[in-house]
């Protein structure tokens, strides 16, 4: 039985195979470093009363519409460690601002609960994405996990195990009843050190989480939060304080200066209690708004003084200070120090806020508005910590966020560009002041955050992130610093004047090489190095679609910041976005290598997508670089800081004319074409290093993360040194030749080598180009008639050049310059030739020696061409195409994808001589057909057109005899099974079996 048990564990395997295929793939999301992710934001568990308010807030952090295909929500049951509760996300996406909720109805979710749905604790609630079996009733597992929460409402509550295996680092989050007498809720925030934290916090269900760090406000009793200065009594006047929720105060003076003199004016004791927020509201006693403290009777109104003034915030009572005297030097908690038309004392704002210029308030270009404390809590006594904003008593302040933000960047023209990397405050200090002056859009420096400087090329390059307190804020914004840095503008730093504009480099917005014919270079020319699109491998063989990528690459070969570019990835039925990704705050490789790309990718992507992100086509990849345009999912294509683009398609029927338009206009269209390689394969640039230039990719087996490998490819040259003929197009017989392009390496000199024309007779040259110059970066150089190239030792202009005009005509290309006048066709110092004849023929004669000839449609008066294409495959019989003229492009080849199978029957009565040369025959009958069928539709078709599978008898001869063998060996294994002696037990026990079977 030993060959059952083998056949037995076969199967086996082939089924413990086809379970492994089945596994998710994707690996842990929390060990890659993804472009953005989806986290678990807010919880609400433990609502008072029947729980109608409970809800889990999930939040992208690309702040847009994101898709929430392939991600589970599980609720697990701290008593058991079981799932009570499993949701399939699949066809939900996040709002605009890249929230989701779920939760009761009474809270407006995306995705509705029943009440009382949400257990209390000691429990967790679970992310996940991938293909795993997430169901209710499942153990608590770690596969596929992006983000959990556990979390209990008692502190001597314990889930050891779900804490262990989802937050091995994090113990279950204690959901304090206590911190409010009302609601409240699980916030995800940053912490003092930029690491996640959760805390508790009022509840914020589909919206941007306070994140009021509680330990900074513990640290401090209050702080000035936000400042309302009106002009008139009949308006609304306040000072809101922060500090802990709940939190008694007392023993702090409320000091009001005036900001010229010096002198205080007004103070009072600040006692009471701050609210559920932590804040104390202080202003009119009869006003609309309640305040927690009002203002101390028989003061003038409005309280706050016009002109330069000064809020502070001392320990002790107000008795130790007196109306009109100097402030004391002890004792400061907070300050602020504003001003409305002119600048305050130096030494008072020496005093107030050391090293802090005072904040300036637009009192009649903004409206109504309040000035912001949007840097809480551990930041005190600084003025550029505040912003202009709407009106906010007894409320969060309405400050700006990163969930609005856009990278921007400029340059400043500096000579000692190490001594300004330590200048960074003053550079921003300095930019926004100067901004605020071009737009009065009431900006102020906490609008940027993660400022950094680099010395780059030119100057100085100064990064920062923009951040708005809405969507309309910050397209207002970013339009308000293009304008303002349209053309160089000069800056003031401490009396030195210094120019500002958009980039360091010179080239990063100056247009690349038109869509036109490429032509070739008299001297070569100093490429500037640049980014580009190296790589894509948009379609993958099969359905699962995981090792798509794109490789962009620093033509500097070295560490190169990706800061203010962006990859766009364009949906061709639409031309919409469908994919946008900020590239900053990223780096190439120290080889000038940046790979985006699926999770299987290997070597590992540095922005990591999920499957089948990438479109198969017709779709296309742009890169950009921008300081100022904001680009988006689902915005139209557009051509503005366009540096790169590849437009491409897997199916020749799928068009994206828009994007071809818009992108690259005036080119064709890039084909993937599968049958390459029967592994996967990639649209590689091997042609040139010109951007949003077609021509430069061909179909390569995949290198992410490497050179790529044209070596290989269709298009590439055998040698460095290699001249060929790429394209020679005629327009009949007589008329002049329309052009002639030859192939090289991009840059390569022409020197040294001739351009040779011959003609049938006796094989002898009729004219000569001597070459000069160099390949453009294209690696094409075109002849015309009319910019064929001019040099002094030329005897001999393009446009005196003739076509043969009858007969075999042949041009090559010699490694020498002399050249004599009755030379004859021969194979010294011979690189490449090209034969061929616009009329019937018996053969090249003088000229065979110099390769195959092919036939020309020269008839009519419409240009054609022969093209080039099997390249560098010196084994391939024919290399040459009749096709349309594509001077300077990628010549225009047969396809398999348009192939068609033609079936004939040849009715011979004698099929012996196939027997004795078929392939001799095959060749004649090539022939035959190819002339009856130029005969009859003049349409330039030629053998390159035609791959003859004439051996279907030799096939099916295969076919059986391989069927006959395995016939046989099943027969042979079957004898030796029944003709093996089984042991005795089995005899006992299926004798009566055996009996049957062998009767």
């Amino acid at each position: 039985m030993g060959a059952a048990r083998l056949v037995g564990l076969t199967v086996l395997v082939c089924i413990w195979f086809h379970k492994v295929a089945a596994q998710n793939l994707i690996k842990n999301p929390r060990d890659q470093k993804t472009e953005h992710t989806l986290l678990i934001n807010e919880i609400n568990a433990d609502s008072p009363g029947e729980d109608t308010s409970e809800f889990v807030e999930l939040y992208h952090t690309s702040g847009r519409t994101a898709h929430l295909d392939g991600y589970y929500l599980v609720f697990y049951n701290g008593n058991g460690n079981q799932a009570y509760k499993v949701l399939n996300l699949q066809g939900k996406v996040t709002n605009s601002q890249g929230f989701f909720l779920i939760g009761s109805s009474s809270v407006n979710p995306a995705m509705v609960i029943p009440k009382n749905t949400i257990q209390n604790g000691p429990d967790a609630v679970a992310l996940y994405y991938g293909k795993g079996n997430y169901k209710e009733g499942m153990s608590v597992t770690s596969d596929g996990l992006v983000d959990a929460l556990v979390h209990k409402i008692k502190k001597t509550d314990r889930a050891d195990t779900l804490v262990s295996i989802l937050t091995p680092d994090r113990d279950a989050f204690l959901e304090d009843s206590t911190f409010r007498t009302l609601d409240e809720s699980i916030e995800r925030c940053r912490g003092a050190n930029s690491q996640w934290i959760f805390q508790v916090a009022m509840p914020s269900p589909g919206k941007d989480n306070h994140c009021i760090l509680t330990s900074q406000l513990n640290a401090s009793t209050v702080l000035i939060s936000e400042v309302h200065a009106v002009s008139s009594s009949e308006e609304f006047e306040y000072i809101e304080l922060q500090g802990p929720h709940s939190t008694i105060v007392r023993d702090i003076v409320l000091v009001l200066i005036d900001g010229r003199t010096k002198d205080i004016y007004l103070t009072m004791d600040i006692y009471g209690k701050t609210s559920l927020d932590g804040l104390l509201l202080v202003g009119p006693a009869q006003s609309q708004t309640p305040v927690d403290l009002p203002f101390p009777q028989n003061t003038s109104s409005p309280v706050l003084r016009d002109g330069a003034n000064a809020i502070a915030l001392y320990r002790g009572n107000s008795s130790n200070f007196i109306l009109g005297k100097a402030l004391p030097v002890t004792g400061l908690v907070d300050a602020f120090v504003y001003t409305s038309n002119e600048g305050p004392d130096p030494e008072l704002l020496e005093t107030l806020t050391p090293g802090r210029p005072a904040y300036e308030k637009k009192w009649h270009q903004l409206g109504d508005v309040s000035m912001s404390q949007c840097n809480c809590c551990s930041v005190t006594r600084d003025s550029l910590s505040y912003v202009l904003s709407s009106p906010t008593p007894g409320k969060f302040n309405d400050c700006p966020s990163k969930r609005f933000s856009q990278t921007i960047s400029f340059c400043l023209h500096v000579a000692d560009c190490q001594e300004w990397l330590l200048k960074s405050e003053e550079i921003l200090m300095t930019l926004v002041q100067a901004l605020d002056r071009s737009c009065s859009c009431g900006i102020s420096v906490a609008y940027f955050k993660d400022s950094k400087a680099v010395c780059q090329d030119l100057g100085l390059v100064f990064t920062t992130l923009l951040t708005a307190r809405s969507e309309d804020q910050l397209s207002s914004l970013l339009l308000a610093f293009k304008t303002f840095l349209e053309s160089p503008r000069v800056l003031s730093f401490d009396g030195r004047n210094i120019t500002a504009e958009t980039s360091c480099f010179k080239d990063i917005n100056e247009p690349e090489l038109p869509p036109e014919i490429p032509e070739g270079t008299q001297e070569p020319s100093t490429q500037v190095a640049k980014l580009l699109i190296s790589e894509i491998n948009p379609d993958n063989p099969g359905g699962r679609e995981d090792t798509e990528y794109v490789e962009l690459f620093y033509t500097g070969r070295t560490r190169f910041d990706l800061q203010g570019y962006w990859l766009v990835l364009y949906n061709g039925k639409n031309s919409l976005a469908y994919r946008v990704l900020d590239l900053s705050g990223h780096h190439t490789n120290e080889l000038g290598y940046f790979l985006v790309g699926s999770s299987a990718v290997s070597p590992a992507p540095m922005i990591r997508l999920p499957s089948n992100t990438i479109q198969n086509g017709a779709d296309a990849v742009a890169l950009y670089y921008s300081n100022t345009t904001f680009y988006k999912v689902n915005m139209a294509v557009t051509a503005e800081g366009l540096v790169d683009a590849v437009v491409y398609t897997s199916r020749m029927s799928e068009k994206a004319d828009q994007l071809i338009k818009v992108l690259v206009p005036g080119q064709s269209i890039l084909y993937e074409n599968d049958s390459h390689s029967t592994e996967d394969e990639s649209l590689s640039r091997c042609n040139s290093l010109s951007a949003k230039l077609q021509s430069s990719f061909q179909v390569t087996v995949m290198t992410p993360l490497g050179e790529n490998s044209c070596s290989n490819s269709s298009a590439l040259l055998p040698s460095n040194s290699a001249i060929l003929i790429n394209e020679l197009c005629l327009l009949n017989s007589t008329a002049p030749y329309c052009f002639i392009e030859l192939k090289g390496k991009p840059g390569a000199s022409l020197k040294g080598h001739s351009l040779v024309f011959f003609s049938e007779k006796e094989g002898k040259m009729y004219a000569s180009i001597p070459l000069w110059g160099t390949f453009g970066v294209t690696g094409l150089f075109v002849f015309t008639p009319d910019r064929g190239p001019k040099h002094d030792e030329m005897k001999l202009t393009f446009k005196d050049i003739s076509a043969a005009s009858e007969g075999y005509s042949a041009i090559a290309v010699y490694t020498t310059n002399l050249i004599p006048g009755d030379m004859k066709a021969t194979s010294e110092n011979l690189v490449d030739a090209l034969v061929y004849t616009c009329g019937p023929s018996t053969g090249g004669g003088h000229l065979d020696f110099l390769g195959p000839s092919y036939h020309v449609p020269c008839k009519d008066d419409r240009p054609v061409s022969l093209s080039r294409c099997s390249c560098c495959n010196g084994s391939a019989e024919l290399q040459f195409a009749v096709s349309d003229p594509t001077p300077g492009l990628q010549n225009s080849c047969p396809q398999n994808s348009f192939a068609v199978d033609l079936n004939l029957c040849f009715l011979t009565p004698n099929c012996s001589m196939w027997t004795l040369n078929h392939k001799r025959m095959l060749k004649s009958m090539g022939k035959l057909l190819l002339n009856s069928l130029e005969e009859n539709c003049s349409c330039g078709i030629s053998e390159s057109y035609l791959q003859a599978s004439f051996q279907g008898w030799e096939i099916a001869l295969f076919v059986v005899g391989s069927l006959l063998l395995a016939l046989l060996l099943v027969g042979l294994a079957f004898y030796f099974i029944r003709r093996h002696p089984p042991n005795y037990t089995n005899i006992e026990m299926n004798d009566r079996r055996e009996i049957a079977a062998d009767f």
